[in-house]
């Protein structure tokens, strides 16, 4: 009896054919073309404007772990204010020098990532993304390809050799037909993946980010509203 074939999906015929070899360079546009096409798709978005966020962080069996507000500025700060179950405050400060975690008022040095680096979500032009790339100690003229999820990818900043979820390279990874940030690597090993985009006062912003730790540890952050910072402040929980 012959075998039906087969059938792949496409990111799984992706994933297979880079395993074998290295893709050809003359298949990957430009890094100037990728960063234009983030950055029209970050102002069509209405993401490149600072932004007020509502969050909760779930724990690892879904429950909720703590509620917050927060503020995102497309120059490349952040901040999260979280209030616990048991009543403590946490905030997440991103900078452009670094990021930073306290509790109760007090250093939480091993506290997990929650914000990515938003300047690469927000940046409103090719060269405002080179210069948030660089800021991560990127290479924002190194384009790869890659597969993150079904997504078949742009990796601006270039990935290491070998499994995807490992890559060791400050990077930011575009699907290749919807132009949106999937996923985003920071040097010491800490990935950001972003969900599904959700439109809320006009505003199109990931409905859920997740941080997988270089520990392996991994933190969902969903986004249950976002709205413009000039407009009305975002609702209590």
């Amino acid at each position: 009896m012959r075998r039906a074939p087969v059938q792949l999906g496409t990111a799984s015929l992706v994933a297979a054919a880079l395993a074998l070899a290295p893709p050809a360079r003359a298949a990957v546009p430009s890094a100037e073309k990728v960063r234009k096409a983030v950055a029209a798709t970050n102002l069509a978005g209405k993401r490149t404007q600072p932004l007020v966020i509502e969050v909760a962080v779930l724990s690892e069996n879904g429950e909720v772990a703590a509620t917050g507000q927060g503020k995102l500025d497309p120059a490349g700060g952040g901040r999260i204010d979280l209030t616990l179950p048991d009543g403590r405050t946490e905030t997440h400060e991103r900078t452009l020098s670094g990021y930073r975690v306290t509790r109760g008022g007090s250093p939480a040095d091993h506290a997990p990532e929650l914000l990515p680096p938003v300047q690469l979500l927000q940046a409103p032009s090719a060269e405002a993304l080179a210069a948030a790339l660089l800021g991560l100690g990127a290479d924002a003229e190194r384009v790869d390809l890659g597969v993150e999820g079904s997504s078949d990818c742009w990796v601006l900043g270039g990935r290491d050799p070998g499994p995807f979820e490992a890559n060791g390279r400050p990077s930011l990874w575009i699907d290749i037909e919807s132009r949106q940030a999937v996923r985003v690597d920071e040097a010491g090993g800490t990935h950001f993946r972003l969900g599904p985009l959700a439109q809320q006062s006009g505003v199109r912003f990931p409905a859920w980010i997740e941080t997988q730790s270089a520990g392996g540890l991994r933190t969902r952050m969903e986004i249950r509203h976002v709205a413009p910072a000039s407009a009305a402040p975002a609702r209590s929980p």
